[in-house]
């Protein structure tokens, strides 16, 4: 799948369109196609070299908020369907084309919101 990726720390231009694994999903999460992430100030403070190699537990990609389409569930997870729109906080991932997230950090968008 295609993600952000990035070799060397520094500003915005070091930000490279990239090839990556998509993620597994696990029993407790629910796998995501992203339509739209988060830019926050910790993305940035990590493209600066500010956490080091950071792997926030989920992934080493950057991007800590997602809003998208469930495609795939873990066997665990309760009350949201492949299809549904939600929006949530990740451990790393959301600067990719999938994402996942665990199911208790998700939330429906509500209608009459897109995605942005």
């Amino acid at each position: 799948m295609k993600a952000i990726v990035f070799s060397t720390f520094g500003d915005a231009d070091v930000l490279q369109l990239g090839e990556v694994p998509a993620p597994d999903v696990r029993p407790h999460d629910l796998l995501v196609r992203v339509h739209a992430a988060g830019v926050n100030r910790a993305d940035l403070t990590h493209r600066r070299g500010g956490y080091g190699r950071a792997d926030f537990g989920d992934s080493t990609l950057m991007g800590l908020e997602i809003a998208g389409e469930v495609i795939e569930i873990g066997s665990e997870v309760e009350g949201y369907h492949i299809g549904d729109r939600i929006m949530g906080v990740v451990g790393g991932g959301g600067y990719a084309e999938i994402a996942r997230i665990d199911w208790r950090m998700a939330m429906p968008i509500p209608v009459g919101l897109d995605y942005v």
